[in-house]
């Protein structure tokens, strides 16, 4: 149910996003658009693996937690490169934009490397593939790991738009400025929870958690 309720309105957004702009679609639109079709696999990957029992194989199974798992990461950095990539557009500093560059590129090392760890640490203990409902159980590494590349991420954009404000006339960019700050701070409570809840091993809750804040940070 949280899965289909906040993926629906962040589906809808971004389809609203992506008309209202149709003709000027940069490269914030292509994140945009990226999220969106792996949000999708991501709603279908979750209702896939609540149903218990059902004629799921054991294989298909644990295909599901993976893609759970994998498209959490990418829908969560694809939403911070469509952020980055909205500052880019509007800086008409070549020096930020320059920098902002190399900010995304860090953006999408850290994902691989978060994706990369989840499947080291999930095939090190393979005893999680053998339960009914198999989802691998994150570890301490993973929890600060994550928490970590949250918050540096999200201090990056929160201050990257900064410089903006000193001249800043045009009040519909101040209300997306603002936009872009609220949706940091927010997210990165919602991550320090599901950071939390992978510690405790709070499995409802991670999901919960999880799914809240890539909605939130797709939106």
């Amino acid at each position: 149910v949280t899965s289909g309720t906040c993926g629906f309105f962040a589906l809808g957004a971004t389809v609203y996003r992506l008309y209202k702009r149709r003709d000027r679609l940069g490269a914030d639109d292509v994140w945009a658009l990226f999220a969106f079709l792996v949000l999708i696999i991501q709603v279908v990957a979750v209702f896939l693996h609540i149903p218990v029992p059902n004629d799921l194989s054991n294989t298909t199974r644990i295909a599901v937690s993976y893609l759970m798992d994998t498209t959490f990461y990418s829908v969560i950095w694809a939403s911070r490169l469509s952020i980055l990539f909205s500052i880019v557009r509007i800086d008409p500093s070549v020096g930020r934009r320059r920098r902002l560059f190399w900010v995304a590129a860090a953006f999408v090392a850290t994902a691989l490397f978060l994706i990369g760890q989840l499947f080291w640490i999930c095939e090190s203990q393979p005893s999680w593939k053998k339960v009914e409902n198999p989802h691998c159980e994150l570890t301490l590494q993973v929890a600060i790991c994550q928490f970590v590349t949250d918050v540096i991420s999200d201090s990056i954009l929160l201050f990257a738009p900064l410089p903006l404000f000193r001249n800043l006339l045009d009040k519909s960019l101040g209300r997306k400025l603002t936009l872009i700050f609220s949706t940091c701070v927010a997210t990165t409570i919602i991550s320090l929870a599901h950071a939390i809840f992978i510690l405790r091993d709070y499995d409802s809750k991670i999901a919960i958690s999880a799914i809240v804040e890539a909605r939130i940070r797709y939106s």
